[in-house]
């Protein structure tokens, strides 16, 4: 079986400050009339995907947000061949993403963050629930998600979300190749590389080095051999500073590492520094999952109240 060729995706900068947490001067607009030049800019030159990401309030320089999913439309509707990744209950995405699949022609696809900011959690009256947790509420709106996309009459009872005699029309395009939008997944755990293997159609990985990056790729393909399923395919988030020479690079480097916030850690692959204050578990009693359901009650089963962090498109796993 012949390999699959390398594909390229970009972050769509639809948030201000950029895509380095700096005060470094940026290069990148938030803007639309921006986005939409950069988009048919990559498309030309043999980009694949684009990714957007998902912010509902300021935060790491982030001070203004597009929201996503109608910003990722558009970004379909002025192109041709780019795919845009693109928050929400998943039978309300499952809607959206089935009408952008036939506007763009098979070109919409989702990718699904867990959550790591803590206090955007907390700003919206999101109960954070602790890592793992997260991960298990990931995997059940993922096979909600697909289950709605590829079957009539959904039903589902889980610990997160419940559907109801559920029938999503038009389902999203089908074909051999692409039996629904593809579903992107990231994450560095062990609880991330699991539900990769068990559900996702692509993994990203965070970036490590080599022997990490592997490490990562056969753990998943273990999780999904345990569950009779084809491995996803594989992802790796870069980050490319272009200068002429390597020593302007290195000095655009460093002048982004000096210009950071000083409350902020930088964590590299020898660090020691503790977890990020994002991350800390609630101290709450009880389990995260009984948590969850008492809170979803609570709210009286409103539509998409519980759904948000199970479908973020965020720049960055922290945790």
């Amino acid at each position: 079986m012949p390999a699959e060729p390398v594909k390229f995706a970009y972050w769509v900068p639809n948030v201000s400050g950029g895509l380095v947490t700096s005060e470094i001067e940026q290069r990148t607009d938030w803007g639309y009339d921006y986005n939409r030049e950069l988009a048919v800019l990559a498309e030309n030159n043999g980009f694949d995907y684009a990714l957007s990401q998902v912010r509902y309030m300021a935060s790491y320089g982030a001070e203004y947000q597009h929201e996503s999913t109608s910003f990722s439309l558009a970004l379909l509707l002025a192109t041709q061949r780019l795919k845009v990744i693109a928050a929400v209950h998943p039978g309300v995405l499952a809607k959206l993403g089935a009408t952008a699949d036939h506007l763009s022609n098979g070109r919409f696809a989702v990718n699904v963050v867990s959550g790591w900011f803590k206090g955007e959690f907390t700003a919206l009256g999101e109960l954070w629930l602790e890592h793992d947790e997260r991960y298990r509420r990931s995997e059940e709106f993922i096979r909600a998600l697909r289950q709605i996309w590829t079957e009539d009459h959904t039903e589902l009872a889980g610990d997160f979300y419940r559907l109801r005699d559920f029938s999503l029309k038009p389902k999203p395009l089908n074909t051999p190749e692409r039996p629904h939008p593809e579903i992107f997944q990231g994450g560095n755990s062990s609880a991330a590389r699991q539900m990769a293997g068990r559900v996702s159609d692509w993994y990203f990985s965070n970036g490590k080095d080599f022997d990490g990056v592997v490490e990562q790729i056969e753990d998943v393909r273990k999780s999904a051999a345990e569950v009779g399923r084809t491995a996803p395919q594989f992802g790796l988030n870069g980050f490319l500073i272009a200068r002429d020479t390597e020593a302007e690079a290195r000095d655009t480097l460093g002048e982004i590492v000096a210009k950071a916030p000083h409350h902020l850690t930088f964590v590299g692959p020898n660090s020691t520094a503790p977890s990020p204050s994002c991350c800390t578990p609630p101290s709450t009693p009880g389990s995260p999952g009984e948590r969850w359901r008492r809170r979803r009650s609570s709210y009286g089963r409103r539509a998409g109240r519980g759904s948000r962090a199970a479908s973020k498109r965020l720049p960055r796993t922290r945790c």
